[in-house]
């Protein structure tokens, strides 16, 4: 259905409807009190109905990711319907009843002939029918359905043809429908697609929707239509990487949408829309749309929407499949607007909070930027903050100010931008100048940005950071100073009006001398040109620049100037000083008994490996410490555990109540995978108990909730002593009498365990454990580590029944002391129907070939991450669950929204002990 709310119409779903009201699913609720016009279509019914209702209540969706007691129903509003027209309250009522809900047009064979499209075959074989549905079981290929008339596609899988003779049954698992699916109470009929061995099938068939509320089963059908797959091969799980499109919106040019891409192809591409959204329709045109790849825009054209459809996956998410086709042409080259995208723009709200932050920037004392009609007053003004008769006085002083500079003015409506914790804020209010300073009224609203992705560091005091380019057009090398670095560009000092350069010029032969040498950055693009007032009055004039193919060796050298400008009191271990880490994490508490008692069997291997972890420098590990004299106080590590995936580990740090450790140690580590364009996903594991972790990811994701930038898993830690446990001898003979066959995983094998991790893990675990068939093995991950005399494998084991696949193993094993928890040595085990009677035959079987694989590795302890609740075939052969873990996966999207957090939370401590050192006369309100 289509709500209109104001001006603008947004869509949405409805979860129970009546007489009097209806309740909106709406990700984006309104306010009780609100007036809207709803459009809702009836079945069988071509005009829409009409209504119109207020809103009366008020859900908000639950933000909670980690353990999960979160309400699990959808955000949205109560409606309700205010003077309904009687022609409507009529056409309401027959909705509402069994037979105006049985008006479906499209029933029978004529209906299953016309949803079956293009089919060119109809298979009317028994055998042939039954061999195409034991195939799609097998791979656990996901099969599309919506009943016949109806909008809504869901998702669902087979999972078996059971029966010795005909008839032969297939049995499915559940399907959560929605809408006015759920409320028919007699069969009804439905219609299901699926893709198989470069074919698309279709069937009809009729079912009551209670029957598919849990695992059901159904006949095999009488009739199969097969046709040939026309589509545009199309890249969605393919996608190794979240896509975003982005595009103005079509009703409001003025508002940036961000949407999350579904696939593309060369032809176009489809994305998610949720409810209580903006409203798309066949024929649309949507200017200026661009594909990004994080943050890189990697293809802009225009487009077309040709369909909208609804989808509901098996997780029970409701959203709107938009389909966009590409124009013929490429776009046009686009204007730079100064705008921000869709989600970086949050805003400060109430007069409590408000207050409590400009106390805040009073306090640190950070630059203030003054405009009026569009003009700079100041740059280096200061905010100050006096607390006055229950209210706040606020006032921006300036040397610029008290001599006058900026035009005369008695009352004016100002922008103050400024930058805080680095993060852009700015708002607008009304000022009086008065004494060389101007006095502030208190804005409703203060606006923030989170554009940066990357850390910009200031070389004052480098006097030798300069810029070098050859002038295309003067024809010599000019040598500039750099006013500041990132690695994705720069800006340095220059008057561009003398010096013949503008906005888009590209330079080429570029230099930047960092310490005693040049290095090399490939050719640059103008990307602006500014102008500001200094204190002396006179003007600074500076360039933008972006690296357009920075060589990778001067990114590395860039990002190191970097982190040690930003980053001073964090050093990188060295081999030498691995006795000072153990004194460390034996003094912070990291090595508590159960750890301890592992790490002491193993302790010379985890040595031998530190010695070539920081013996050199190691592009797949970043160890940080926090050193004073000659003492680690903390330490943090990350290493490459995946192909674009990297482990947050070993964070230790001595309680200090002054130096904060951990603020600089995690945001050391934060910078790193954000300037690291190949850390594209990060996993962090924690106790369930450790509070410390707990409660900072608990407090960053309440206030940005990151949806399919994060995900959050719990997994039953279990651990079995090789040395203790006695080898099974009858294993091999139970397992032939069986007839279970163990192997290794082929390339057929790999496709079918790849179909199952898309089929139960998110896109984002998906991809961030490297589930792909050709990246199971890990083979980029493996020979970065061999090359450094180390190892890290993952191996897979199937286990098989009469040649069919029933279960398999992933098995991970590391050099010891990577991960000194163990995490990169698990195993899990998986069953590919979890229903079926032969579950504990094959967990069993598998768990005697796993063990016999970390024995012949040599390896003291077999650990085990899982996520079943039944545990007692683990049990049985000897395993102890030692503890919970918690593990959180990250997106690189989310990585500068942690970093912003981390310095805004340790901030809050940083301003306690300024606030003692700051001077009365600064004249800043002191609490």
């Amino acid at each position: 259905m289509v709500f209109q709310e104001g001006r603008r119409f947004f869509w949405g779903m409805s979860e129970d409807i009546g007489g009097g009201g209806l309740f909106l699913a709406t990700r984006c609720p309104p306010d009780p009190g609100e007036d809207l016009k709803i459009q809702l279509p009836g079945p069988g019914a071509e005009e829409l109905m009409v209504l119109r209702g207020r809103v009366v209540h008020r859900r908000e969706g639950s933000k909670e990711i980690l353990p999960v007691e979160a309400d699990p129903r959808p955000a949205g509003v109560g409606v309700a319907f205010e003077e309904v027209p009687p022609s409507v309250e009529e056409r309401l009522r027959a909705l509402l009843t069994e037979e105006g809900l049985r008006s479906a047009p499209g029933s029978g064979a004529e209906g299953e002939e016309a949803e079956a499209g293009d089919a060119s075959l109809a298979i009317e074989d028994p055998a042939e029918i039954r061999r195409v549905f034991e195939c799609l079981c097998e791979k656990i290929l996901p099969v599309r359905m919506k009943r016949l008339g109806g909008r809504i596609h869901y998702t669902t899988y087979f999972r078996d043809v059971i029966g010795a003779s005909a008839p032969f049954r297939v049995k499915a698992e559940a399907v959560g429908l929605e809408d006015f699916d759920s409320a028919f109470c007699e069969e009804v009929p439905f219609v299901f697609r699926f893709r198989l061995e470069d074919d698309s099938y279709c069937f009809a068939m009729t079912e009551r929707p209670a029957a598919m509320a849990g695992p059901w089963s159904f006949d095999l059908p009488a009739r199969l239509y097969r046709g040939q797959d026309r589509r545009i091969p199309r890249y969605s799980y393919a996608v190794k990487h979240p896509l975003t499109v982005e595009f103005p919106d079509p009703l409001d040019r003025g508002l940036k949408r961000v949407k999350n891409v579904l696939d593309v192809s060369f032809g176009g591409l489809a994305f998610k829309n949720y409810p209580g959204e903006e409203v798309y329709s066949q024929g649309q045109s949507l200017s200026d749309v661009k594909i990004c790849n994080f943050d890189h825009v990697c293809w802009e054209s225009h487009g077309v929407v040709r369909h909208v459809a609804f989808v509901c996956p098996p997780g029970g998410e409701v959203f709107q499949r938009v389909g966009v086709e590409f124009s013929e042409e490429d776009g046009s080259g686009l204007d730079e607007l100064p705008c921000l995208k869709e989600g970086e723009l949050e805003k400060i709200e109430g007069l409590s909070l408000i207050r409590r932050h400009l106390k805040r920037v009073a306090m640190t004392r950070v630059k203030i930027l003054t405009g009026m009609d569009h003009s700079i007053l100041f740059s280096d003004g200061r905010l100050c903050a006096e607390q006055n008769n229950g209210g706040l006085d606020l006032a921006v002083t300036a040397p610029l100010l008290a001599d006058g500079v900026g035009g005369d003015f008695n009352e004016a409506k100002v922008t103050i931008h400024y930058l805080y914790h680095g993060t852009y804020h700015f708002f607008s209010t009304r000022t009086k100048r008065e004494n060389g300073s101007l006095c502030l009224a208190v804005p409703t609203v203060i606006n923030r940005a989170r554009r940066r992705r990357v850390v910009r560091a200031r070389p004052e005091g480098m006097v030798k950071t300069r810029f070098r380019f050859f002038h295309p057009v003067l024809g010599k090398r000019i040598n500039l100073p750099v006013r500041d670095l990132s690695i994705r560009g720069l800006s340095f000092e220059s008057d561009y009006v003398r010096d013949l350069i503008w906005k888009g010029i590209r330079l080429c032969c570029c230099e930047i001398l960092l310490g005693e040498e040049y290095h090399p950055l490939g050719s640059v693009e103008v990307r602006s040109l500014v102008q500001q007032a200094a204190p002396g009055g006179e003007w600074d004039k500076y360039c933008g620049v972006e690296f357009i193919d920075l060589p990778a060796a001067t990114e590395r050298r860039i990002s190191a100037f970097i982190f040690q400008r930003t980053n001073p009191k964090i050093q990188t271990p060295t081999a030498e000083r691995i006795e000072g880490l153990w004194k460390l994490f034996e003094r912070s508490g990291f090595i508590y008994p159960s750890k301890g008692a592992y790490i002491r069997k193993i302790k010379p291997e985890i040595d031998e490996t530190w010695k070539r972890l920081l013996s050199d420098d190691v592009s797949f590990y970043k160890q940080l410490v926090f050193r004073e004299g000659e003492e680690e106080l903390g330490t943090a590590s990350a290493v490459q555990v995946y192909e674009h995936t990297w482990l947050f580990q070993h964070l230790a740090a001595s309680s200090h109540p002054v130096k904060l450790i951990p603020k600089h140690i995690m945001i050391g580590l934060m910078q790193f995978f954000m300037e690291n364009r190949d850390v594209k996903y990060l996993i962090s594991y924690f106790r369930k108990e450790n509070s410390f972790p707990r409660r900072i990811f608990l407090e960053f994701l309440e206030r940005y909730p990151l949806e399919d930038q994060l995900s959050f898993k719990e997994y039953s830690f279990l651990s079995l002593d090789l040395a203790e446990q006695k080898r099974r001898e009858e294993r091999q003979s139970d397992s032939v009498r069986s007839g279970m066959v163990i192997e290794h995983a082929s390339e057929a094998d790999k496709q079918i365990i790849e179909n199952y991790f898309q089929k139960s893990l998110s896109p984002l675990e998906f991809r961030a454990r490297s589930l792909f068939r050709d990246e199971l093995h890990l083979p980029e991950t493996s020979a970065a580590f061999r090359s450094r005399g180390l190892k890290r494998e993952r191996f897979c084991l199937v286990a098989k029944r009469g040649g069919a696949l029933g279960a398999f193993s992933l098995l991970e094993n590391s050099s010891s002391g990577i991960n000194l928890s163990g995490l990169l040595d698990t195993f899990s085990i998986h069953t590919i129907h979890p229903d079926a009677e032969q579950v504990g035959d094959f967990r069993r079987c598998l768990l005697d070939a796993v063990l016999d694989c970390y024995r012949s590795w040599h390896t003291p302890v077999a650990i085990c991450l899982t996520e079943e609740d039944d545990l007692g075939d683990y049990f049985c052969v000897g395993f102890k669950k030692e503890k919970e873990y918690a593990c959180l996966t990250w997106s690189r999207r989310s990585y500068k929204r942690y970093h912003a957090y981390l310095r805004e939370r340790f901030g809050r401590f940083d301003e306690r002990f300024e606030i003692a050192e700051t001077d009365d006369s600064h004249g800043v309100f002191q609490s």
